[in-house]
């Protein structure tokens, strides 16, 4: 059976660079999103825009005869998940399930989630292992953690090679729409202006280059990786820090204005990326934050 992977949330930061490196392998590729396709895709992506809540959406993208399935589409808002829980929940757990229910009965054989760090809660500043028992505190981190169980048991009871890859704060070239910390600087530095810093700025962070997550989700499809994995940099790295690294890459000054933090500020993010998927980071911070300083002056 020829091979298709099948990409929900394909027209996001992260979906684009995934659905890029498959064509660029000549992999037929199914993309579904509510958005709009990537003007840059050729006939080699078969495009299914429409909302996975409705059942006409996960049909059509089943239509196509995936082998393998790259689950990225969901309510990733930490934020609004405390304010919408019902909502989070309906956006990211029913979903997968439809989607591992679907992809059961159509013979895929491996089924890839973008998943979290914050299905172990806050650890204070202790490292964060792949290992460590589910403690999510918010609503977007239970969800997260319910569909790691769920892949958990498609593995067991079915066979499906279930692959949950917990991303930390994924940045570069294709991220202009988005309002993390990065693009905040990228912006602040466009614009001449400054950024606003949380508390003393000591908070760490693990900051992982775009490519090296899609490297990740390609070793996962490769390899039919089965079970969790932290796809991260490897190093974490203040705020302050981050900023001085912004003004090398930019020449740019940057200024940082102090601000109270909001409660709930983790101080720390810190992983072990050591791990049996032969994932290994390969892009510094100075050298991918230059790459997304040159992409940022593009736009």
């Amino acid at each position: 059976m020829d091979e298709r992977v099948l990409v929900t949330g394909a027209s996001g930061f992260i979906g684009r660079a995934v659905v890029a490196a498959l064509r660029e392998r000549e992999m037929p590729v199914t993309a579904v999103d509510r958005e709009p396709p990537d003007s840059s895709w050729d006939d080699g992506v078969h495009v299914v825009t429409g909302d996975l809540a409705d059942q006409e959406t996960c049909v059509a993208a089943f239509e196509t005869r995936p082998t393998s399935v790259v689950h990225l589409a969901a309510l990733t808002s930490v934020l609004r998940s405390v304010d919408a829980p019902m909502q989070t929940f309906a956006q990211n757990v029913t979903i997968t399930q439809v989607l591992l229910e679907l992809a059961r009965g159509s013979g895929v054989d491996r089924f890839v989630l973008a998943s979290t760090n914050a299905v172990v809660g806050d650890v204070g500043t202790s490292t964060i292992t792949a290992d460590l028992p589910l403690r999510p505190l918010t609503p977007y981190g239970a969800t997260k953690a319910a569909c790691e169980m769920l892949l958990s048991a498609y593995s067991g009871s079915y066979g499906m090679a279930t692959a949950a890859l917990r991303f930390t704060n994924v940045y570069g070239p294709g991220m202009s729409h988005k309002d993390s910390f990065v693009p905040r600087m990228m912006r602040a530095a466009l614009s001449g202006t400054g950024v606003r810093v949380y508390g003393d700025g000591q908070q760490r962070r693990d900051l992982v280059f775009i490519d090296d997550v899609v490297n990740g989700v390609l070793i996962a499809l490769d390899s039919k990786y089965d079970g969790r994995a932290i796809i991260g940099s490897g190093r974490s790295v203040s705020v302050l820090e981050m900023i001085e690294t912004v003004r090398a890459a930019t020449g740019c000054p940057v200024p940082a204005e102090h601000v109270e933090a909001p409660a709930g500020e983790m101080p720390a993010v810190v992983v072990d990326i050591t791990n049996d998927l032969g994932y290994r980071p390969t892009v510094s911070l100075e050298d991918g934050l230059a790459r997304t300083w040159q992409y940022f002056k593009q736009q």
